[in-house]
């Protein structure tokens, strides 16, 4: 049995349980977004796309322009109006595009050839815009906008081509036929309840058909139906508000960073990824020069809760860091810092100021008349004084308006002077948990004191959510430092500290094996803590309507609660709101599937994402053999275990055997069993003379069929546990190589249990024949799977595998064989004429979860 090394250390996952409710319930649709940097190039979009395909299904994918591209197209634009040479820009537009779509594409197919086509049409229309633009040597906001465009509408089809030849079915959504924009003071903003109704109308239905959606970002319809950008940050508005308007789970931002930092790295080495942060908390952050983000970003997501989360494009199995409403304080009360550099502090003073009211107003009456923005503001008790801070390049202006404004009292010395200071910076300290944390201010100025740093200026508002201190631009880098070492920021972890036996569990299907073994993991729970030093903690638990997790572990209180309301038949997310499992970065986890479904892209979601994978489930093991040596290969590059002993022998250690005996060198040449303890029941009770329809509906009843009895009675399950058994031991083969024997006819096939147990009633006659034949002769029928390995030849060893009925002798162990007991023989070169046995109980919900219970100990052990 593959059992692969344990992982390396990994980022624990994010603190804080979630208790803030979701205002509306969120729909089963994500949008992704993916920057320039993501889209840089063929290398770049490849990766993206492959993020894409990895899960399509209910996705929205909003594209930027490749990276470089928008500067390139007004660069151009520019040079035109000015006179100069555009032509070389005009032509990397073209080649940069031409160069990836043959990177990714290839050159011979009429897709391409029509992409081709459409990239040189793109850009003879820059080229005839660009020269009617240096003829008339003017450019208006509309223009540039139509330039600018074209650059994320030819990266969207170069990507819509990727996936269409991944086979995966996508719809290119032009950005103009959803987002429209309508102006409020002066500026455009998104018109959210319009945009709604487009996309409900035109994406909607597309995406509940199976297609991913593809939507050039940055783009919008303007008031007067022209095309409009929107301006720094805009793909990823485009997202939040696309996001919005789905009331999507989430909106990720596919970036070239990490996440978001506790300080910028260039100036403090020892910053970390923030798991988790506050919306309160990020925007305070995109707003004081964190350039991952845009302040304007999150505010769709408001309205309905929804996570946005920033992760790495080239690592997407990596965290990132998650911005939600739900986030808690946290340990930590100081989160992150950050600066804006270039700022100049305008100091309004006089003691006519005093007891005047309206000064304030007035002030920030004339700076927005001239369309300075202030980024601090700080005025003293005594009111003789008000202190904004302005960028360096609107100083003049600010000036200017204010001189104008005040030039009544200045003349009459009610003011005394307007002074401007430059060569400034703002440097904020960020965090949900500074509000009602004692010595938080004492803590800042008494670092920043030691470091011999002047603070020219303060600002906190009631909140505490952020101190933002007014420096010399020269400090900034030492201030940060001192400030991140005083907050002991390079220790800030996602989780409070795990101790060495802490394992995190994540269940996914909560059926009966899934029920049982929580059970079982609950009572065992003091046991381990005290006799093995193992402690396991539940973080998130998933039936059909979704996951249901939290980061600091659900309850052994909340899990019985979880269980009982499956026991009435209520699903999961009925009960809690829902959050991606993947968005928990985990430093020790274990994935388990106790699902019936064919879930091999979540298992490798996981496996990429860190966790370790326990298996009951046998169908993600039996996928073709290019998919099952993929899932071998990434969790051995990730270094993770994957294990699977229920598979098979439920409780028994059918695989663990076989493993050790080719850990010994033993060479195996035939194992053949009643792989199947419900067939083996069945089996048993037509030999007792009960009806065949009535002892499949007997064994259904008790819990030993899978969920939908065809899968036992086809004879699948025996062949996926025998291919599983053959892959094992290392024999490359597909389900399809194993013939396999049906005990129903096709007349009596039905997709809804119950009816295809009344159907059976149809065949009690033959199979009462049958059994009385055997009876008669001395024999017994056993459902057996058999693998025969033949003498080892160059290159693979041959091989014969069946699953089907056999008669065995009524004295031979298979003969003997009761109830659901299984019995699995195995011959290898050192148990050849007597070969080694394997019996016990092979079907039920206890023995097969206590089968995934020792795997998941396995592992614990393992890693501690």
């Amino acid at each position: 049995m593959p059992d692969l090394s344990p992982h390396l250390p990994m980022i624990k996952p994010p603190s804080g349980p979630s208790s803030q409710t979701q205002r509306h319930p969120l729909s089963a649709f994500r949008v992704y977004k993916f920057g320039g940097t993501s889209v840089g190039d063929h290398k770049a979009i490849g990766q993206a796309a492959s993020i894409v395909a990895s899960n399509p299904k209910n996705l929205l994918v909003v594209l930027s322009a490749m990276g470089g591209i928008t500067d390139l197209l007004l660069t151009a634009a520019d040079r035109a109006v000015r006179g100069q040479s555009y032509q070389e820009l005009v032509d990397g537009f073209r080649s940069k595009h031409r160069t990836a779509t043959l990177a990714l594409l290839g050159e011979d197919s009429q897709q391409v050839r029509d992409l081709l086509r459409y990239i040189d049409e793109t850009t003879e229309e820059l080229q005839a815009i660009c020269q009617s633009l240096k003829i008339l040597r003017e450019s208006t906001k509309t223009t540039q906008d139509r330039i600018a465009a074209r650059g994320e509408r030819t990266l969207s089809r170069i990507f819509q081509a990727v996936l269409a030849q991944k086979r995966i079915p996508t719809t290119l959504v032009d950005g103009t036929e959803l987002i429209t924009l309508e102006k409020s003071f002066g500026t455009l903003f998104p018109d959210l309840q319009t945009t709604e109704q487009q996309v409900q109308s035109k994406v909607l239905p597309l995406l509940e058909s199976g297609q991913t959606v593809i939507v050039p970002g940055y783009i919008g319809t303007g008031p007067h139906g022209e095309l409009v950008t929107l301006g720094r940050g805009g793909s990823d508005l485009s997202a939040t508000v696309l996001g919005h308007c789905l009331k999507s789970q989430s909106v990720t931002l596919y970036k070239e960073v990490d996440g978001l930092l506790t300080a910028d790295p260039k100036c403090v080495k020892e910053a970390r990824i923030v798991p988790e942060l506050h919306y309160r908390e990020a925007a305070e952050l995109a707003y004081y020069g964190a350039k991952v983000l845009h302040p304007r970003t999150m505010i769709p997501l408001l309205a309905h809760q929804i996570p946005l989360i920033v992760r790495p494009t080239m690592s997407p199995e990596l965290p990132g860091t998650r911005i939600a409403g739900d986030v808690a304080p946290g340990a930590f009360p100081v989160k992150a810092l950050t600066a804006i550099r270039e700022q100049s502090l305008v100091s309004i003073e006089g003691g006519g100021m005093m007891g005047v009211p309206g000064v304030a107003a007035r002030t920030f009456q004339a700076l927005a008349q001239a369309q300075v923005s202030v980024s601090l503001i700080s005025q003293g008790s005594s009111e003789a004084s008000i202190c904004l801070a302005v960028s360096d390049h609107e100083t003049k202006e600010a000036l200017v308006a204010l001189q104008e404004a005040f030039k009544f009292e200045m003349k009459h010395r009610l003011i005394d002077t307007i002074r401007v200071t430059q060569g400034l910076s703002i440097v904020a300290i960020v965090g949900l948990g500074m509000s009602g944390t004692p010595g938080i201010a004492s803590r800042t100025f008494g670092a920043l004191g030691r470091s011999q740093i002047n603070i020219k200026a303060i600002a906190q508002g009631s909140s505490e959510l952020n101190i933002s201190l007014v420096i010399e631009t020269k400090d900034v880098d030492v201030a940060l430092q001192y400030l991140h070492r005083e907050f002991r920021l390079e220790k800030l972890k996602v989780l409070t500290p795990q101790k060495q036996g802490d394992i995190t569990l994540a269940i996914m299907g909560l059926g009966k094996i899934g029920r049982t073994l929580t059970r079982q993991i609950i009572a065992q729970d003091s046991y381990l803590v005290d006799k093995m030093g193992i402690r396991l903690h539940c973080v998130g638990v998933a039936d059909r309507a979704g996951f249901i997790t939290n980061s600091q572990g659900i309850s052994h209180e909340q899990l019985t609660q979880l269980i009982d309301i499956k026991e009435t038949g209520h699903p999961l997310k009925a009960n809690s709101t829902e959050r991606a499992l993947w968005d928990l970065p985990v430093l020790k986890g274990i994935y388990i599937d106790t699902t019936a479904e064919d879930s091999i892209a979540t298992a490798l979601r996981a496996i990429r994402a860190g966790w370790h994978v326990v298996f009951a489930n046998k169908k993600p093991l039996a996928v073709d053999q290019g998919q099952f040596d993929e899932l071998l290969e990434i969790a051995k590059q990730k270094r993770v275990f994957v294990r699977y002993e229920a598979t098979v022998g439920a409780g028994l250690p059918i695989l663990d055997t076989l493993a050790k005996l080719q850990e010994v060198g033993d060479k195996i040449s035939c194992i053949e069993g009643c792989f199947s303890g419900t067939l083996g029941f069945l089996m048993t009770e037509l030999s007792q003379g009960v009806g065949f329809s009535d002892a499949v509906t007997k064994a259904y009843s008790k819990g030993y069929t899978e969920p939908d009895p065809r899968e036992d009675l086809s004879g699948m399950d025996v062949a996926r546990k025998v291919l599983i058994l053959a892959r094992t031991i290392g024999i490359k083969c597909n389900l399809a190589d194993i013939p396999v024997e049906c005990l129903y006819p096709k007349s009596c096939d039905d997709e809804v249990p119950k009816t295809f147990l009344q159907k059976l009633t149809s065949v009690d006659s033959l199979w009462r024949d049958r059994i009385q034949s055997a009876k008669t002769r001395g024999i017994e029928l056993r459902y057996v799977g058999r693998i025969v390995i033949e003498e080892q030849t160059q290159g693979s060893p041959r091989y014969s595998l069946s699953v089907g009925l056999r008669e065995v002798p009524q004295e031979s162990p298979l003969g003997r064989l009761k109830g659901t007991d299984n019995l699995v023989l195995i011959k290898t070169e050192r148990y050849n004429q007597n070969p080694l046995v394997v019996s016990g109980p092979g079907a039920g919900a206890e023995v097969t979860a206590a089968g995934v219970f020792n795997d998941i100990l396995a592992i614990a052990i393992a890693e501690t």
